[in-house]
């Protein structure tokens, strides 16, 4: 009697468990998974660039993503204990494409790659992820989660895309001394207008007016 009794106990309790996480809704479940996700890819990315970009600008912002996300991602699985929901322990199979990607770049294209796909394009889906989460989660503690990750988020994803418009000024046009060259170049055309306008009047007619005018009250 004693047995059956506590089989009965056992699978109230674990029914009440398993039921806790249902009730929360697969939706809830999914932004927290997808969250929880998010975060580890980031944080696994940021340590990539930390060891292999040569750029301090770079740097500090994967330190940054390290320590941020780091934070975000106990947050997510904080709410997720408590609602008895089990997260992810490694990245799916598109993070750790991305991760292999990274692993074999280096220098200009490592931080380019870099930045362009998990400081920008991640960041977007995140903020996306977000602001659908705003709308369709249904439990306090996950919406309250949204809440705090939410602004993190929007000023990484600002971060990321001035540094990847730099990155790419930098690169296309080369690093900050070869800008520097084009506004010397800047400065040599603003220097040469004068004589091109010079010469354009020589063979001209306003530049040939002139000297007919000075020259006719010679002649009287």
């Amino acid at each position: 009697m004693n047995h059956f009794m506590r089989v009965a106990v056992l699978s109230a309790v674990l029914g009440a468990g398993s039921a806790w996480a249902q009730g929360l809704g697969q939706t809830d479940q999914k932004l927290l998974t997808d969250l929880a996700m998010a975060n580890m890819a980031e944080i696994e990315s940021a340590k990539l660039a930390l060891q292999k970009t040569q750029s301090d600008r770079v740097k500090s912002f994967a330190q940054q993503m390290v320590d941020d996300h780091s934070k975000g991602l106990e947050d997510v699985r904080k709410v997720a204990a408590a609602r008895n929901v089990t997260l992810p322990t490694e990245l799916d199979a598109k993070n750790k494409a991305m991760a292999v990607k990274l692993e074999k770049l280096s220098g200009d294209k490592f931080d380019r790659t870099y930045m362009a796909q998990a400081g920008v394009k991640a960041h977007k889906e995140a903020q996306q992820l977000v602001s659908k989460g705003e709308t369709s989660a249904q439990d306090s503690e996950v919406k309250a989660l949204i809440t705090r990750l939410q602004p993190t988020i929007h000023q990484h994803l600002n971060n990321a895309e001035q540094l990847n418009a730099a990155i790419k000024g930098g690169t296309t046009a080369g690093a900050s001394g070869t800008q520097g060259t084009t506004g010397s170049g800047a400065r040599v055309r603003a220097g040469n207008a004068p004589a091109d306008e010079t010469s354009s009047r020589t063979p001209g007619s306003t530049g040939t007016s002139k000297p007919d005018s000075s020259t006719r009250p010679e002649r009287r």
